[in-house]
């Protein structure tokens, strides 16, 4: 039997940020992983875009960057473009995740590999985890699993509803690091819109990194009808093809992206951060800040609530911070989401509004409906 305060279950952002920072906390904790991490640890369908300012917060080396970039290129199918500058990286996700996972170790996180949960039961006030190697013991777990989480399957917390899950494909195509250059620009990611004539509700994109291009598609689930037919829709692009020509398969992945939050987020100690508990951006499905964030939030509300004996208090104070810092703004934004893809006129409002504002600031200031159509240009 192995016991620990706090087990973590998945070694993605937000559950290595939450083991470092239980660890340094004085928390006895272990991370359970189901899959081997190796030396640049393992693939992760994502796009990797990331804030050059998280880059720096956690002082990411500038080698392990696939790409830095300059500018977000916002394709309408109809021939319309919109730019939005601001500095950026774009990032493998399995190097990324493991440098923050050998953070986690650093602190004095156990991490256990190549480990799948099998079971949760709760005994005695404690819960006995089973993997399919060994049993541990923990007062608290943080479910870091995934949209899918089978921690939160077992603990038989609610799904997401179908309208609140996009279904990606991703593809990882090799190619000359100067034929991206001339056909995407050396430091340019681009999206691609159309309710009509692309992706109901979603988008697509083209994610240069160093040799490589991250080439995604996103749609509501419950709006799929076949979806490599309408993946093919987005390859045959004028601008996608181009950039393909002559690139060669090494990846091809279908993924789930949550766009709404679980019905809950706590329950009897265990917690839900990240893609695990909805906790993205229903917009653009940033997830990684946010990921790091809640699981930094729920080692918070575990040390403030045996701090004052309120552990009755846990759920309350780690949903109260999550309000403060960002909740409110995404649910604010998954409403605006509904409006944005109502129709090809609000969308286009939107990323004519998107290229010289935060889309928090759009959500929050509610821009949308201070914007005519006359002024999109």
């Amino acid at each position: 039997m192995k016991n620990f305060d706090i087990i973590v279950i998945g070694a993605g952002p937000g559950g290595s940020v939450a083991a470092k920072v239980a660890s340094e906390n004085g928390y006895s904790t272990c991370i359970l992983e189901k899959e081997m991490l190796g030396e640049k640890g393992r693939y992760k369908a994502c796009g990797g875009a990331t804030a050059w300012e998280l880059i720096e917060e956690i002082n990411y080396p500038e080698e392990k960057i696939g790409r830095v970039i300059e500018s977000l290129e916002l394709h309408h199918v109809d021939g319309e473009t919109y730019s939005k500058k601001g500095k950026g990286a774009v990032v493998w996700r399995s190097t990324f995740d493991k440098f923050l996972t050998d953070m986690a170790i650093d602190s004095g996180a156990l991490l256990k590999e190549k480990e799948l949960m099998i079971n949760i039961e709760k005994v005695d006030g404690f819960y006995k985890i089973s993997t399919d190697k060994d049993l541990y013991t923990a007062k608290y777990i943080i479910a870091a699993d995934g949209v899918t989480s089978p921690t939160l399957k077992v603990l038989n917390w609610p799904f997401f509803k179908s309208e609140d899950l996009i279904l990606t494909i991703t593809k990882e195509m090799k190619t000359a690091k100067s034929n991206i250059d001339k056909t995407l620009g050396h430091d340019t990611v681009h999206l691609f819109f159309g309710i009509e004539s692309l992706i109901p509700v979603g988008y697509a994109w083209l994610f240069p990194k160093t040799e490589k291009i991250t080439v995604g598609w996103g749609n509501q689930i419950n709006m799929v009808k076949n979806s490599r037919k309408e993946f093919k829709k987005f390859l045959a692009l004028p601008l996608v093809k181009l950039a393909l020509n002559n690139s060669t398969m090494e990846t091809f992945k279908p993924h789930l992206i949550p766009v709404g939050l679980r019905s809950k987020l706590y329950e009897d100690n265990v917690f839900a951060i990240g893609d695990a508990g909805g906790i993205v951006d229903p917009i653009s499905g940033k997830g990684i800040p946010y990921a790091m964030m809640s699981g930094q939030f729920a080692i918070d509300a575990i040390k403030i609530c045996e701090k004052k004996d309120k552990l009755d208090k846990l759920g309350s104070v780690y949903e109260r911070i999550l309000d403060k810092k960002f909740l409110r703004v995404l649910k604010v934004k998954r409403i605006l989401r509904d409006k944005i893809f109502q129709s090809d006129e609000n969308l286009k409002k939107f990323l004519s509004l998107w290229e010289n504002h935060r889309s928090s600031d759009i959500a929050m200031k509610k821009l949308m409906d201070q914007v005519s159509q006359y002024e999109i240009h």
